[in-house]
């Protein structure tokens, strides 16, 4: 908000500057016109000095109206904890064929270093792995697989995966759709601070259609997961239940 202030400040300033300087100059123009047209002289202007105060005043209530819209914009707007603001959420989702790189290091059988855990939500197995050890930025703090047990021609799969504070405050959200499905995706994420995953994949047996492809996927699921603080490294996995 100070950034703006300043702005508002400047631009303030900027007006009042360009309108005293303008006035200035019509008045003068003015003014050598009636000396050679007395029937000009009938109409009395205000005098710079009068103009200049007339123009702070207005541009004063007009700066004064607009700061204190904005301060009551800001305190009544929901606060978020500085250590959420800087905070490290992120995650990607890859297909078999993008298991390249450091990420063909994780298994969908066994990780060292992370729990395993299996859930099953109507036609997706999700195998998720979570990081025994505290946080750091060389080791993801998850993997997903989630793999495709139906008997349905799945063509595409999409992800949503926003993160929540533990009041259940959304910090972020990313998802996209449309990728080629080749039996299983790999969700590989982290986050630095206490926070709750959740994970929505869709999968798709048609063309994606509508603003919100999701809404026509042929597979559905969700689960969630809770990311302690590394003081505490127990991850739980909630399947299908969404934060309030």
């Amino acid at each position: 908000m100070s950034i703006i202030l300043g702005l508002l400040i400047c631009v303030s300033v900027g007006i009042i500057t360009l309108a005293v300087i303008s006035y200035r100059a019509y008045y003068q123009h003015r003014i050598n016109k009636q000396l050679h047209d007395e029937t000009l002289r009938t109409r009395r202007l205000l005098s710079p000095f009068a103009f200049s105060i007339i123009t702070v005043f207005v541009v004063l209530i007009v700066f004064t109206a607009v700061t204190a819209f904005m301060a009551l914009t800001d305190f009544g707007a929901e606060k978020v904890p500085s250590e959420y603001r800087t905070a490290i959420y992120e995650y990607q989702a890859f297909s078999p064929s993008q298991m390249t790189g450091y990420r063909r290091h994780f298994s969908i059988n066994e990780n060292p270093g992370y729990t395993k855990t299996v859930e099953y939500q109507g036609d997706i197995r999700f195998i998720i792995f979570t990081r025994e050890e505290a946080f750091n930025h060389f080791h993801p703090s998850f993997v997903i697989y989630a793999e495709y047990t139906g008997d349905k021609d799945i063509l595409y799969y999409g992800v949503q995966g926003p993160f929540f504070a533990p009041d259940g405050r959304q910090m972020t959200g990313m998802g996209h759709a449309g990728a080629e499905f080749e039996g299983y995706i790999c969700v590989i994420g982290t986050s630095n601070i206490n926070s709750r995953f959740e994970l929505s994949v869709g999968l798709f047996d048609s063309g994606l259609k509508g603003e919100d492809p999701f809404e026509y996927a042929a597979v559905r699921e969700t689960i969630t997961i809770e990311i302690p603080n590394p003081e505490n490294n127990t991850i739980m996995v909630s399947a299908g239940i969404s934060p309030p």
